[in-house]
């Protein structure tokens, strides 16, 4: 199905129905298991309410970007505009801002931010290479190992490992490096 121009950037110009469905049931199976490690932790922030709803958003869009970002259609999309792949890694500060919305500790998500962008900004340069997927694995799970040693709470430590994995594994590596383009028009606006 044709994906409307105001939202090419976050899911291609062509998805499936099973992509699409897939991305709804993740971000809503994702958020219930945010919201439950909340309430397990009695860690529901004391914030103000606009503080919630940017943190709150800037979540549903990491666990929906981390399986949007696997899709062929979002894939097809940046495999043909390269210049936009670097603008996508360089945007992504939203696991600072949660932080900050959430009052968890800045130095931390600085951490999980630094080495998120720093290893897509690695892998971005060895795009559609034989071994990226494999080198991306091998920094996931360094970054996991980062993450868990942190002592933030577990639920945004749940949260760093998705971004890390949406930025670092789910965006910056060609999933279909042998498929051809389908959809896909460079000059698509």
């Amino acid at each position: 199905m044709k994906i409307p121009s105001q939202f090419r950037e976050v899911l291609g110009t062509h998805q499936s129905g099973v992509a699409l469905s897939s991305i709804g049931l993740m971000t809503l199976f994702g958020c219930y298991v945010v919201y439950v490690l909340f309430v397990r932790q009695h860690s529901l922030p004391d914030i103000a309410w606009w503080q919630l709803a940017i943190g709150d958003l800037l979540v549903i869009d990491v666990i929906a970007g981390c399986a949007a970002n696997f899709t062929k259609g979002t894939n097809d999309y940046y495999k043909a505009r390269s210049q936009s792949r670097w603008v996508f890694i360089a945007i992504h500060v939203h696991i600072i801002v949660i932080a900050w919305a959430y009052n968890i500790a800045l130095n931390e998500s600085a951490i999980i931010w630094g080495y998120t962008i720093v290893t897509a900004a690695i892998l971005n340069t060895l795009y559609g290479h034989k071994s990226q997927a494999l080198i991306a694995i091998v920094f996931v799970l360094l970054g996991a190992g980062v993450i868990a040693s942190l002592s933030s709470p577990l639920w945004f430590q749940c949260i760093a490992g998705l971004f890390l994995v949406k930025v670092c594994y789910a965006f910056s590596v060609d999933h279909y490096v042998n498929d051809v383009l389908q959809h896909e028009h460079p000059t698509d606006p």
